[in-house]
């Protein structure tokens, strides 16, 4: 029996076709080529590794469930990796203008677009990807929908609020119970998985 090598994916469509069909390999060739230089944006625009990673798993999973939803279409002349790095891109500035990190953080005056680096690759990190999508589908019906209008859709806790017919408050509290609930089935899968 032959081990098959890993596939290049050499056009987008045949990227975005492999990530339709959830294809581990099309996730890890995401992954290797866009992480290393989006950790490297991030590090240079007042960030640590770990803020690096925290954007990129949180606009990976963004890009993920719009693809999977069909809010993202694949577009002539773009590229799956620039748009991901978007994604990841928009997490970490809004990071930077939260109050959280404003005392320790100063907002990058321009930013610069910096094309994939050729870097070593980390193949199994997409593993991460496909536990939190498992995940996510442990999750009640609501729970879903408030975790993914909040981080996919950008919706604001009021206006999430007035679609659940909640009290912004009680949806702030829910939204942090429904996050512990997907942390907890994420840890259950990723022990499963020996992440």
């Amino acid at each position: 029996m032959s081990i098959r090598p890993l596939p290049i994916f050499s056009t987008e469509q045949a990227l975005f076709d492999g990530l339709s069909r959830r294809d581990e390999r099309a996730y890890s060739f995401l992954y290797a080529e866009t992480y290393p230089s989006f950790r490297y944006w991030v590090l240079t625009n007042s960030g640590s590794e770990m803020d690096a990673e925290d954007a990129f798993q949180k606009g990976l999973m963004s890009f993920l469930l719009n693809l999977e939803t069909g809010q993202y279409q694949l577009q002539t002349g773009t590229r799956i990796t620039t748009v991901v790095f978007e994604y990841c891109k928009r997490v970490w500035l809004t990071e930077l203008k939260s109050a959280r990190l404003q005392k320790r953080a100063v907002m990058p005056d321009t930013i610069d677009s910096i094309d994939t680096m050729d870097v070593a690759k980390d193949m199994e990190r997409m593993e991460v990807v496909n536990a939190v999508r498992q995940s996510l589908g442990q999750l009640k019906d609501e729970c879903r929908k408030l975790i993914e209008w909040f981080y996919v859709d950008d919706l604001s806790l009021r206006e999430i609020a007035e679609r659940l017919g909640m009290k912004e408050s009680s949806v702030k509290s829910k939204r942090y119970d429904c996050a512990e609930k997907l942390k907890a089935f994420y840890q259950q899968t990723a022990t499963k998985l020996g992440l």
